[in-house]
């Protein structure tokens, strides 16, 4: 194989593989000390996961080593994919003290 079909199917393998992944909005503020993510184009524990992943990180880090206390979540299909993937909203504030991953009662 030429140097030139190698980088193509290398390229193409790529963008397959990032296609795959969950994608991310990031951390956004929502208001009154709370935050949001949204995680979209995976199966449902996948997208789950990487919310409260992202959520962790960004109260450790961003936030001087806080916990997350959970406001509210919500599980949907990704409208924009069709074939079974999902769309995970995480709504959370950064708390001193240990992590609730319960949604908080209304």
């Amino acid at each position: 194989m030429s140097n030139l079909k190698i980088k193509s199917v290398f390229s193409l393998l790529l963008v397959l593989f990032l296609a795959a992944c969950a994608a991310t909005t990031g951390v956004l503020p929502k208001g009154n000390g709370v935050y949001t993510i949204e995680v979209y184009r995976g199966d449902a524990g996948k997208v789950k996961l990487r919310a409260y992943q992202h959520a962790e990180k960004y109260c450790a880090e961003e936030q001087g080593g806080k916990s997350i206390l959970v406001v509210g979540e919500k599980m949907s299909q990704d409208p924009m994919n069709e074939g079974g993937m999902s769309r995970f909203d995480l709504d959370f504030k950064c708390i001193v003290g240990p992590a609730s991953r319960e949604p908080a009662k209304k």
